[in-house]
């Protein structure tokens, strides 16, 4: 499945954001880049014209896409609001890239109130909107920590690369904001970068929201309680690798600065207040999440998985590969598979795959 947003995305974007020279363009990408990865405490110094257009043209297609992705597992599972036009919040919006993914993925009009702070990134999202004709959009400049949104009930809250950018200590009392302002059957969608400490800490808060029973965690999780297993370890983290493609303009600046190879990498979080699975489980069997690649070490194939017993490392011997087993063969990271008790695969255990998503491109 290649997942990407369409070619319109981008060319809102680009014709609202700020004209530059190619190479500022290209050195504005990599410096952000570096700040995203390595030098996280620069982000707050990096500005300019040339910053602004790196957020929106390539950083903000990019993250577009993510976000379209756990929209498609509520869409599989019927718990997508049905809202006509949808109400959304995008809080930390800045140049509206989860805005446009969601309009993307839901293709249907759209009512937004956007929240940032960030003054010339909420004029790129408003002539970028405006452009697109999508629906209608309310800007709110302000801190997101204060709920200036009003009274208004929204089917779907949206954060993207906004926890990381608050200290760990708020981030419990900002989801349960966030999750007060969904009315019934909405959904918060939280996306983070890949790294090890901001997916730890999406962790964190996942745990912390479930022992206080302020949410169920729709997704990534088909493990219903707390501690989530990769805390156990200070070397683990849950993360997405989805095989993605840029649109065109964006695949060139990578090309460019050699700063993607096809995948979108991601961490997330589902929040609903209404309990609903992932996926319907039969008696005797369980449900994982595929959270490694598929490895295939000499005479067997092996992944991690998680689920409701914990982290565990699935395993198939080549000789017992059938049809019935198949589809743990051809998983990849990110897919729930039905399997039974052992994690030694049989031939003749059934393995199904269940399909959440399917493939926008």
């Amino acid at each position: 499945m290649i997942w990407s947003c369409p070619a319109w995305v981008e060319n809102v974007l680009r014709e609202a954001a700020p004209t530059v020279s190619s190479s500022a363009l290209v050195d504005a990408i990599c410096d952000r880049s570096i700040a995203y990865t390595t030098e996280r405490d620069r982000l707050g110094e990096l500005r300019g014209n040339a910053d602004l257009t790196a957020r929106a043209v390539f950083f903000g297609v990019a993250d577009a896409a993510k976000v379209m992705i756990p929209l498609a597992e509520l869409g599989a599972r019927g718990v997508l609001p049905a809202s006509d036009p949808v109400r959304i919040l995008d809080v930390g919006a800045g140049t509206g890239a989860m805005t446009f993914g969601a309009a993307a993925a839901l293709d249907r009009p759209v009512d937004v109130v956007a929240v940032d702070r960030d003054n010339l990134a909420l004029d790129v999202f408003e002539r970028a909107f405006r452009a697109a004709g999508r629906g209608s959009l309310r800007i709110v400049r302000a801190d997101v920590g204060e709920p200036r949104w009003g009274a208004q009930r929204f089917d779907l809250v949206v954060a993207g690369s906004l926890f990381n950018e608050i200290p760990d200590e708020q981030h419990a009392a900002l989801a349960r904001n966030l999750l007060g302002a969904l009315d019934v059957g909405g959904a918060v969608i939280i996306i983070e970068p890949a790294l090890r400490e901001t997916a730890r800490a999406l962790h964190r808060l996942r745990d912390a929201l479930i022992d206080a029973g302020d949410a169920h965690v729709f997704a990534p999780c088909v493990r219903r309680t707390s501690p989530c297993p990769m805390l156990a370890d200070e070397s683990d983290w849950c993360h997405e690798d989805r095989p993605g493609q840029l649109p065109p303009r964006a695949a060139r600046l990578a090309e460019v600065t050699g700063l993607r190879d096809g995948g979108l990498k991601f961490s997330y979080l589902v929040l609903r207040r209404e309990a609903a699975a992932l996926a319907d489980v039969p008696e005797g069997k369980r449900a994982v999440r595929v959270v490694s690649h598929v490895h295939r070490p000499k005479g067997k194939i092996e992944a991690f998985a998680c689920g409701d017993a914990g982290r565990t490392k699935l395993r198939l011997l080549r000789r017992h590969r059938s049809d019935a087993n198949r589809a743990f063969e051809r998983a990849s990271r990110g897919n729930v598979l039905i399997v039974g008790a052992s994690d030694e695969l049989t031939a003749s255990e059934q393995v199904d795959r269940i399909d959440l998503a399917k493939a926008k491109s």
